[in-house]
């Protein structure tokens, strides 16, 4: 799920985001707009097709997980655009693999990179968050050593 109060962007181009789908035009814009390799004509390839419909299946969805809009350019489900990122350029696959590695690393300097671009709402929840999880955590510390297993 995307939060829809994030801004993406990759090397100055913003990403934009509707209802949860990510701009693929926009990728290929932040890409340098390589030749034969645009969205419309990545949605046409056999591989692309088949990853739809099996996304489809999996997700049970009826609702198209493509649209395009004259005006902004074809907008996918987060699954496809990260697999349109892929096909378009080694060095954005790159860095959204990083990213991942660093979430499931538990970077907490990623954590950190998130809530500054996060806005007052944001966070004023991660603050309470983080203040439960302090909390709980003091709590365990100050138990007899006796009650706490190893």
């Amino acid at each position: 799920m995307v939060n829809k109060q994030i801004q993406l962007s990759y090397q100055g181009q913003k990403i934009q985001i509707e209802d949860e789908m990510l701009c693929l035009t926009d990728f290929w814009k932040a890409v340098g707009r390589p030749k034969n390799k645009s969205a419309p004509q990545w949605l046409r390839l056999p591989q692309t097709i088949n990853y739809i419909m099996r996304l489809e299946a999996k997700m049970g969805k009826s609702r198209a997980l493509v649209e395009n809009s004259q005006e902004d350019g074809t907008f996918a489900h987060w699954q496809i655009a990260l697999a349109y990122a892929k096909f378009l350029s080694t060095d954005l696959e790159m860095h959204i693999n990083g990213i991942y590695m660093r979430y499931q690393a538990g970077d907490v300097t990623l954590a950190d990179q998130i809530a500054d671009k996060a806005g007052p709402e944001g966070q004023e929840w991660l603050l309470k968050r983080i203040a439960k999880k302090v909390k709980a955590w003091l709590r365990i510390e100050r138990l007899p050593e006796n009650i706490v297993e190893d």
